[in-house]
């Protein structure tokens, strides 16, 4: 399995599937959240309420996730997880976010995902934690499915602290990539 860290935006990375760091409320958001839904469009905002309606009326728990359609994204699918609060959650359930998106992916017959830094913008977990989390889990992750792992970094130096984390915690070889 390919390992890739780049620093660019999610909404251009051509997988199968992207990540998206939703809410609980899984209605729209800041950050990655919001950057997804402008680039998906309007019809990715009224599949989010029909689910909300019909599948997950309490909202999507943290850790858990859900697949929608990716609309006007290049990826074929979105899988959207809700990361812990760094300080008043608890935060191994961010390895339930990353591990429950690659079953989902793996349940959609992807071979390619794509991952931003969950829980590291308004929720506060430091750049260097999630790192650790997510070396962890991928890790221990095998797939028959999944071919290529993408994490995606929009900041310089939160893409600097991964690739140095996962460099050093990780026995699989890592591609380092830079998009503009």
């Amino acid at each position: 399995m390919k390992i890739s860290i780049i620093r660019g935006d999610i909404t251009k990375v051509k997988v199968d599937a992207i990540v998206n760091a939703a809410n609980f409320g899984m209605l729209g958001g800041g950050g990655v959240d919001g950057a997804i839904r402008r680039a998906a469009g309007h019809s990715l905002q009224e599949e989010c309420v029909r689910l909300r309606k019909e599948v997950i009326p309490n909202g999507l728990e943290t850790g858990k996730a859900i697949v929608t359609k990716a609309y006007n994204l290049p990826a074929k699918i979105i899988i959207h997880t809700v990361g812990p609060r760094y300080y008043s959650g608890d935060i191994n359930l961010l390895k339930n976010c990353y591990t429950n998106c690659l079953k989902l992916a793996e349940e959609n017959n992807c071979e390619s995902i794509a991952f931003p830094a969950i829980s590291t913008g308004a929720y506060g977990c430091p750049i260097e934690k999630s790192a650790e989390i997510v070396s962890e889990v991928l890790e221990n992750f095998k797939s028959d499915i999944i071919k290529e792992i993408i994490l995606v970094l929009f900041d310089e130096e939160d893409y600097e602290i991964y690739k140095r984390v996962l460099g050093n915690g990780m026995k699989t070889d890592l591609n380092e990539i830079i998009m503009d």
